[in-house]
């Protein structure tokens, strides 16, 4: 299953056109004259404007939940308010219009390919927004200019929205069951293949369903019998990713991440030290995959210009004594202390803890940045010094890891250990997706950056086989989650809304230490200025225009009130 932009300018161009016939506010749509008979070229434009759009409005949130999760600081101290997501909110509904335009020029029935793909797209993307805020504009979101409707669209209910969009995967299958008279053209997913669309679709239902299993009556029923359907994405081969190119003009479709590391002074923001201290820890063969380091010498705290731009609290691994004494244990078994190679080594590992709020010093050339995986950088090795950003190869070509066959197993993992009814072996599923994702991330690092060195087979079996150990040595089915949870964590690099969906799921991984194999997430070093984020606060500016959304930006609280399938409303203690 490839999934490569070669006519990213096609789809950029068509996406533009799009938005230029929409107004300002969500549901000002006007397609063509007679949508219900569009010429085949049309479609042939506007699926991969469609497609493209919807895995845009799928990704938007997944930089802050990947902060909500601990794995960087975007958000990490839950500062949010009724502004910090206008633009996430606006942009959600102007993507998502081309794919209610492919709806519409397919309800003749002509094209049941076209609108079968349509319809996966969506709910694939909307259960990502209900995921993120709840409630939201959904059943008359894209009528158009109907009286009544583009001042004053109602919300609907998250759970009703999730019913729907199991609906619509249902409707989505059995369209590709269908005969379509002409091949699909213009599918840079699946290639036209309705045997794909088929196993991509199930396997959209699935996390659907897994989401809302505490939520519905049936859930785990339905979960279950999904699961004992089969027909979902299994192996690698299948994987659902967003490939990013080295294209720069005249649209720039390099990794979003990429860009803002490698052509902007590093204006990413910092990835949190738990993440990275405990790979190194741990021994973990992603993390020269996973991690580029900058910085060539170890901050002085006497220097008044260093002290400026070292993390709050003595959090910087090079300095931080308990860091040095793990360091000590974990590489030397305690036999000798950090060499100075050493210390020059962690110095390139230049992070922040959780909710280290202090403000962004002059460090930017100095932050540890995305490497070659998923952000298509570059490798960085053991060696001192670390290359300069001209000396690999990576040129933003990474990718986005969406709906890949790893996550499939965790969820299998995660339902059975949960008391689902789901069965099968969560021991050998568990190895299964560790060694999968960790195959999946050299394979792409490698494509990005082709210095990359992949790690040595043993070295694989001796990182997997010390979490089979924790996982064994753990007495209870949730000990047991928490675990596979941590090990999640660290998997779901690139994946903010996995993690972030995972953790008000199950509750796991739980708050503890930052220490070697720790099963825990580290509390945030400061108090945050708000509790765990259980959804996104409604923007401000969608309750000016709608007033149906006044009550949810005054009455909602995006730390209080959990979505519908969050039974387990996550709080850090202080």
């Amino acid at each position: 299953m490839k999934k490569y932009y070669k006519s990213y300018l096609k789809t950029g161009l068509v996406t533009a056109c799009t938005i230029l016939l929409s107004a300002c506010e969500i549901t000002n749509l006007d397609i063509n004259t007679n949508p219900n008979l569009p010429a085949t070229g049309s479609l042939k434009l506007l699926l991969p404007a469609a497609e493209s759009a919807a895995i845009n409005a799928a990704t938007l949130v997944l930089g802050d939940a990947s902060g909500f999760a601990g794995q960087m600081t975007s958000a990490d101290n839950y500062g949010l308010d009724n502004n910090s997501y206008n633009g996430t909110w606006d942009s959600f509904y102007l993507n998502m219009q081309s794919v209610e335009q492919m709806l519409r020029a397919t309800e003749d029935g002509a094209n049941p390919y076209y609108r079968g793909i349509a319809m996966a797209l969506k709910a694939y993307a909307v259960g990502n927004m209900v995921d993120a805020f709840g409630d939201i504009p959904y059943f008359d979101a894209w009528k158009g200019n109907i009286a009544g409707t583009d001042r004053a669209v109602k919300f609907d209910k998250d759970a009703t929205i999730y019913e729907d969009l199991l609906k619509l995967c249902d409707q989505a299958v059995a369209e590709f069951g269908k005969t379509q008279a002409v091949a699909v053209s213009g599918d840079f997913i699946n290639n036209g293949s309705a045997t794909a669309w088929t196993r991509l679709t199930k396997t959209i239902k699935l996390r659907l369903l897994l989401n809302a299993r505490k939520g519905r009556s049936t859930g785990n029923a339905d979960l279950k019998a999904a699961f004992d359907a089969g027909g979902y994405i299994t192996t690698s081969s299948q994987d659902f990713y967003y490939q990013f190119s080295t294209q720069i003009s005249p649209v720039d479709n390099r990794h979003p991440w990429f860009r803002s590391s490698y052509l902007a002074d590093n204006g990413f923001t910092y990835i949190n030290h738990q993440l990275m201290g405990e790979m190194i820890l741990n021994k973990d063969p992603r993390l020269p995959l996973y991690f580029y380091r900058q910085a060539t010498r170890v901050l002085n705290p006497s220097d008044p210009t260093d002290r400026g731009t070292i993390p709050f609290g003595g959090t910087y691994l090079p300095l931080r004594a308990t860091f040095l004494a793990d360091y000590k244990s974990a590489i030397y078994n305690n036999t000798q202390d950090p060499t100075a190679d050493d210390i020059l080594y962690l110095a390139g590992f230049f992070g922040r803890d959780r909710a280290d709020n202090t403000g962004a010093a002059a460090d930017t050339p100095l932050r540890t940045a995305p490497g070659a995986y998923p952000a298509g950088g570059l490798y960085s090795g053991r060696e001192i010094t670390p290359k300069a950003l001209t000396g690999g190869t990576g040129a933003g070509n990474g990718i986005w890891p969406l709906l890949m066959s790893w996550n499939v197993k965790f969820y299998q993992v995660e339902a059975i250990l949960d008391g689902t009814g789901v069965t099968g072996d969560a021991r050998a599923l568990f190895e299964s997706a560790m060694r999968e994702q960790i195959a999946s991330v050299v394979k792409f690092a490698s494509a990005a950056d082709a210095k990359t060195v992949a790690p040595t087979a043993a070295a694989i079996t001796t990182y997997v086989n010390a979490w089979l150990g924790l996982y064994d040595a753990a007495t209870t089915s949730q000990s047991k989650l928490n675990v596979v949870a941590k090990q999640i964590w660290f998997c779901t690099w690139g994946q903010g809304q996995e993690v972030w969906n995972l953790m008000r799921r199950t509750g796991y991984p739980l708050q503890g230490q930052f220490k070697p194999f720790s099963t825990t997430i580290q509390a945030p070093l400061l108090k945050p200025s708000r509790q765990y984020a259980l959804r996104l606060p409604y923007p401000a500016q969608e309750a000016s225009l709608n007033v149906n959304a006044q009550k949810y930006v005054s009455e909602v609280v995006f730390d209080r009130d959990p979505v519908f399938w969050d039974k387990v409303s996550v709080k850090w203690s202080f």
